[in-house]
């Protein structure tokens, strides 16, 4: 899949802060979902479909358009 700056993808917090959503706390070395464009971390549990549906509308956009491998 074709990967652009404003993606979503998980990281490892470098930095203490808070989910977006929920406020949980999310400490440095854990794991999260961060969205460029708007510049938020969330937690496991909120943002995992979220993430999901970003990758899987992604990967049908590569199929559609002829530009990914369907299998």
């Amino acid at each position: 899949m074709r990967r652009y700056s404003n993606d979503p993808r998980t990281i490892t917090v470098k930095y203490s802060g808070e989910c977006a959503s929920c406020n949980a706390v999310l400490r440095k070395g854990s794991f999260a979902y961060y969205w460029p464009s708007d510049g938020k971390l969330y937690c496991k549990s909120c943002g995992e479909s979220d993430y999901l549906y970003f990758l899987s509308s992604a990967a049908d956009e590569e199929v559609y358009l002829g530009t990914g491998n369907p299998f």
